[in-house]
């Protein structure tokens, strides 16, 4: 229509190169609600929400994509731009490789948030959990690493030789980072393992123990019964003989030494010390109810025959409790059946025959 007006060539190719924007501009907007509206309109009937993701993460890269477009081709139909034509399409490339960045990287976001929201949540390590995030880091900064490596191919850069440098610099950096990535690498290996949980009460052969209250990238944090916090390198971690408190299961059997006169009857000895024994698991919330003590004599001590008494409690921290209230029971009963645990006691005998007593008794 504006053809028939009488406007100079010039003009005329200005006003086409807006109208060709604004409708660019305008089938942008209207492909943006048919996506708000009718598109959204049918993924929320579905079941999961990963359509609704990647509608989210679709529709601003394709309302930009439109719109740069638009702009791209009015400005090359401009006679006045003929000579900067291909700088122009070097700038427009490079801004689709962006756009086209965008697009990548907000799909796996939107594959990875479904997964940690539906699938995740489902199993039962944690691990998913904690590599979601490193995912989705990862993926970011190689999708753009890609990205600004065709950016430079558009300008003409010799990838090669930019390849080569990063591949030196990365050795660099490697080695410098090297303990980091160590304990990077080690912790990926304890959660991926599923060698510890969060929760579990662990103790290393280096004597630290306590309970697991995060494991991280680098370090692996524990608590230990004192109340002080305990950070641990994961390449330790991963190295360390462990003992797992909560493995196969939280019940624990332990042991408890006693001893008895040489005067007892180990018969009756042994009859009490199961009955008390029994009495005190049955007694104790802590105790394991399904489980039979055990008493074992096992040498001829100074003063004592000694025995062990095997006991087992629910879980770790009971056995402090089973041990308190058994110790208790015990020496009672046996005040009441006049059992004896004795002293250590020294008889000295000199070469006369006589013994230190009846040295002091005749002095």
């Amino acid at each position: 229509m504006w053809l028939a007006l009488p406007l100079s060539i010039e003009m005329r190719d200005w006003l086409t190169s807006l109208v060709i924007v604004a409708a660019f501009v305008a089938l942008a907007f209207v492909v943006k609600l048919l996506m708000q509206r009718v598109v959204s309109f049918f993924t929320k009937k579905t079941k999961t929400i990963l359509d609704d993701l990647i509608v989210r993460a679709v529709k601003t890269p394709v309302f930009i994509a439109l719109i740069v477009a638009g702009v791209w081709i009015g400005i090359s139909r401009l006679p006045e731009l003929v000579a900067y034509i291909p700088f122009i399409h070097k700038i427009f490339s490079c801004i689709y490789i962006i756009i086209i960045a965008l697009l990548v990287a907000g799909i796996a976001n939107a594959i990875l948030t479904w997964y940690g929201t539906e699938i995740a949540v489902r199993t039962e390590s944690d691990i998913d959990d904690k590599l979601i995030p490193l995912l989705r880091r990862v993926v970011t900064f190689i999708v753009y690493a890609f990205a600004l490596i065709f950016i430079l191919q558009v300008f003409g850069v010799p990838i090669t030789s930019l390849l080569t440098v990063l591949g030196v610099g990365s050795l660099a950096v490697a080695l410098a980072l090297q303990p980091t990535l160590t304990n990077f690498l080690a912790g990926t290996y304890v959660m991926s393992d599923a060698v510890i949980r969060t929760g579990d009460y662990i103790m290393l052969d280096s004597g630290h123990e306590g309970t697991v209250e995060e494991i991280g990238w680098r370090t692996t944090k524990l608590r230990h019964w004192q109340g002080n916090l305990i950070i641990m390198p994961n390449s330790k971690m991963s190295d360390a003989v462990i003992i797992d408190y909560e493995k196969p299961d939280k019940s624990m059997s332990f042991s408890l030494d006693c001893g008895v006169s040489y005067e007892s009857d180990l018969e009756k000895v042994e009859k009490i010390t199961l009955e008390v024994a029994k009495e005190i698991l049955v007694k104790c919330p802590e105790g394991a109810k399904d489980f039979e003590p055990v008493v074992r004599f096992k040498s001829f001590g100074d003063s004592n025959i000694n025995f062990s008494i095997v006991l087992k409690s629910a879980d770790r921290a009971g056995q402090f409790v089973i041990k308190h209230e058994f110790i208790k029971s015990l020496h009672s009963r046996f005040q009441k059946e006049s059992i004896d645990i004795q002293y250590p006691v020294r008889k000295l005998l000199f070469a006369n025959g006589l013994d230190l007593q009846n040295k002091n008794r005749n002095q």
